[in-house]
């Protein structure tokens, strides 16, 4: 299934966005920022400044393919200042869609997380069409888990992934529980 990339989501603090090439030095600084990369599945050599060049090219180029896995830019408002990434693509242990969520650690508990998730959903739910999201998140990463908690997506266990080193815990939340909240 082909998916529409959104030209442009906005919260009150923030703009979701697709990529551009302007983006590549806030990328960098996430992509090399050793705390907010702990429990992702970057290489080293994409947390490189090439390599962090080559994802972003990657991810521009990706939004025209059939089956996106397409990440988004979040920028706020206030500053113009890329904070992190959201986005989704094919679920790895399903047929539906997982989503995911990265934001820079000078960011974090200010409520970007929460703010810019709930969007997305919003966005899969209502114009996508889509019925249920999953998300995967490492056992240690705990803010991962409260995000994905807060959300409302309920706790499925810990599932085995084919190209995690380790077991992820499993996250799910369908269309109807998200409009609880809302």
């Amino acid at each position: 299934m082909s998916l529409k990339v959104p030209e442009g989501l906005e919260t009150e603090r923030t703009l979701i966005r697709p990529f551009k090439g302007d983006d590549l030095d806030g990328f960098y600084t996430f992509m090399s920022d050793g705390e907010a990369t702990k429990y992702l599945l970057f290489t080293a050599d994409q947390k490189t400044f090439e390599g962090t060049k080559e994802l972003l090219d990657k991810t521009i180029a990706n939004y025209d393919n059939e089956e996106q896995i397409y990440a988004l830019a979040v920028e706020r408002k206030a500053d113009g200042n890329f904070i992190g990434s959201i986005g989704f693509g094919p679920d790895w242990k399903g047929s539906g869609y997982q989503m995911f969520w990265m934001i820079l650690p000078e960011y974090w508990k200010k409520g970007y997380g929460i703010e810019v998730t709930k969007k997305l959903l919003e966005y899969a739910f209502s114009i996508l069409g889509l019925e249920l999201m999953t998300a995967y998140s490492h056992p240690d990463n705990i803010a991962s888990e409260k995000l994905a908690l807060k959300l409302g997506m309920v706790d499925n266990g810990i599932v085995d992934i084919e190209f995690f080193d380790e077991p992820h815990v499993q996250f799910v939340i369908r269309k109807d529980d998200l409009n609880q909240l809302l």
